[in-house]
């Protein structure tokens, strides 16, 4: 009875063994399995990573060439806008060496265009009698050939400038125009004025200035050289921004 109680505790140690062993054979191909899958997994977190920098290259790239694209679109925009003005200045010239043909051919204006500044040069005596800030009645003809081409003019400033020659005033005048800073700039308002009052152009694109004789074209001792400062000079500019 007792050997074969120890009997039966040998077989049942035994089979217990049995079990752990398969046990843990089991384990290890469960852990073996998923150490191969940790590594696939591992690989297609790799390959996925690849993936992702390859495409942020892609969108930096793209970006780049985005900025690009705008900059050149922006260029291009800008380029085109200038061309368009300078054919609206040229255009405008045009018509003005048309309109004031008889005045330019008699030397009594002259038109000149640089860059963005389009200039009208008038010897003073075709607008004022002389001495004198009131516009006379040929004056106001020409004035009016001007007008007809400058009320289409919506894109740039329009300044009035007065020049007289060194030539101090005297006499009566002097009590109405002590020096020629105010001969110039109140030459220079009163064709402002006839822009806008008889002209009707925009008022907020207009301004008159005076520069008595401090911005001379030619010598001023000699009379042709003296003729030639006492101008009035129309100026067509870029708007400001």
């Amino acid at each position: 009875m007792k050997k074969a109680f120890v009997f039966s505790l040998f077989a049942l140690l035994l089979l217990s063994g049995c079990v752990s062993q398969s046990a843990f054979d089991l384990k290890a191909r469960e852990t073996e399995t998923l150490s191969g899958q940790v590594e696939t997994l591992r690989a297609q977190v790799k390959d996925l990573s690849s993936e992702a920098d390859a495409l942020k290259q892609d969108r930096d790239s793209a970006k780049q060439e985005n900025e690009m694209l705008k900059a050149q679109v922006n260029e291009l925009s800008r380029k085109a806008e200038k061309a368009e003005q300078l054919e609206k200045a040229t255009q405008t010239y045009q018509d003005l060496q048309k309109k004031l043909e008889k005045e330019i051919q008699q030397g009594q204006v002259q038109i000149t265009e640089m860059k963005n500044r389009l200039t009208m040069t008038m010897v003073d005596k075709i607008i004022f009698p002389s001495g004198s800030a009131e516009i006379s009645k040929d004056g106001k003809k020409v004035l009016d050939k001007v007008v007809s081409i400058l009320k289409d003019v919506k894109d740039k400033r329009i300044q009035v400038e007065g020049h007289t020659d060194n030539v101090p005033i005297v006499s009566m005048l002097k009590k109405r125009f002590p020096t020629n800073w105010e001969l110039s700039t109140a030459r220079a308002t009163e064709v402002v004025r006839y822009l806008q009052e008889a002209g009707g152009l925009d008022a907020t694109l207009l301004s008159a200035s005076g520069f008595a004789e401090y911005q001379p074209v030619a010598d001023n001792n000699t009379d042709e050289g003296k003729h030639k400062n006492r101008r009035i000079e129309i100026v067509l500019l870029p708007l400001l921004k």
